[in-house]
């Protein structure tokens, strides 16, 4: 989630959601009172007698209930609209807002929010770090990508021949494997599993076939973008597209967690807990230190609601919370488990874990 604004005495803060993990963020932050500004459809009277079309409004939406949408990776929002278009008569009436990836909102708390609650909305998203690299054929600019936010760590010029010079292509060469050398670097200094090539026509391709043979051991990306620099890098991270590359700092975190997780499980049983029943008595006990969380299980008809309660009950113990994609290879193995797995903090006998839960 990225912190687009803090208003004054942080009474408002304005956000871009991201990723799901965002949407399960401001699942725990909000609370009934507070104030969403956004953009939302409604059905509204159009002007023509009493006709009604579907239009696309901006609203502030007292909350009343905030919930996850079952089986579509959305959080609805549901309040009373306390602003909006004099034109439509909306203002007093109830209504739900469905926010997903993509979205901007302005959230509003009379008391303010606390700066725990603001850096949690700034620490939320997936867990690890990636480089975004941005290319045209005039300019570059890489930055360093993490949950807290971005960092552009170089950028410059190609100062490339004119298009008729014969030396142009040799100098566009030489440029490429700079630049794919320069992110390789910065990959390794930084601890970056991903790299996310962008610009416009083919040169990201090449760029992002010299940085595989550098960087065989990260996920290398290519998307589009309109330019590069330091302009390409912020428009590459608006785009969806590039952010779903960049889920794969999730699931390049479930596969540490599963590696170390089936070993403990092998010989020492009593330092992991899998499935509902287990994880909600480990985080009851706040015994959890790790929690790995299928996305899916949030909005899953049956066991959502538990799911969610016990993964809010192992946050507010202190657990690191990764969610990862069910059609990943590690979300598939997660499945396996019940949807949800835990590392403890220390060993948690059965019946501890009985009394527990």
């Amino acid at each position: 989630m990225r912190v687009l604004e803090v208003h004054p005495n942080r009474r408002a803060v304005t956000v871009r959601i991201d990723t799901e993990e965002d949407l399960w963020t401001l699942r725990t932050l909000l609370k009934p009172g507070d104030v969403v500004e956004g953009k939302t459809a409604r059905d509204v009277v159009s002007g023509r007698g009493e006709e009604k079309e579907r239009r696309v409004i901006t609203v502030k939406l007292r909350l009343k209930a905030v919930e996850f949408q079952p089986f579509t990776g959305r959080l609805r929002l549901f309040g009373t609209i306390i602003e909006g278009p004099e034109e439509y008569g909306v203002v007093g009436k109830h209504h739900s807002m469905t926010l997903q990836p993509g979205a901007t909102v302005t959230l509003e708390r009379e008391e303010g929010w606390s700066e725990r609650a603001i850096e949690k909305m700034r620490g939320s998203g997936p867990r690890g770090r990636a480089i975004v690299v941005a290319v045209d054929y005039e300019e570059y600019a890489l930055a360093v990508l993490s949950a807290s936010g971005y960092k552009v760590l170089e950028e410059g010029l190609l100062r490339l021949p004119g298009k008729d010079d014969a030396r142009r292509e040799r100098a566009l060469e030489e440029a490429m494997s700079y630049i794919a050398q320069r992110v390789a670097e910065a990959a390794g200094s930084h601890g970056a599993s991903v790299i996310v090539a962008v610009g416009p026509g083919f040169l990201k391709e090449e760029l992002a076939d010299k940085i595989r043979a550098l960087a065989p051991s990260a996920k290398v990306y290519s998307d589009s973008a309109s330019m590069g620099g330091a302009a390409g890098v912020e428009e590459a991270l608006r785009r969806q597209s590039t952010l779903e590359h960049l889920r794969e700092l999730s699931i390049a975190e479930a596969e540490r967690f599963l590696g170390e997780f089936m070993e403990l499980l092998a010989r020492e049983r009593e330092r992991v807990a899998y499935g509902l029943g287990d994880v909600w008595a480990a985080a009851r006990a706040g015994a959890v230190r790790e929690l790995l969380v299928l996305d899916s299980a949030l909005y899953d008809l049956e066991l959502g609601e538990r799911a969610a309660k016990a993964v809010e009950e192992a946050e507010a113990k202190g657990a690191l919370v990764t969610f990862v994609p069910e059609e990943s290879p590690p979300g598939q193995r997660l499945k396996a488990l019940g949807g949800l797995a835990a590392i403890l903090r220390y060993p948690l006998p059965e019946e501890a874990r009985r009394l527990s839960g």
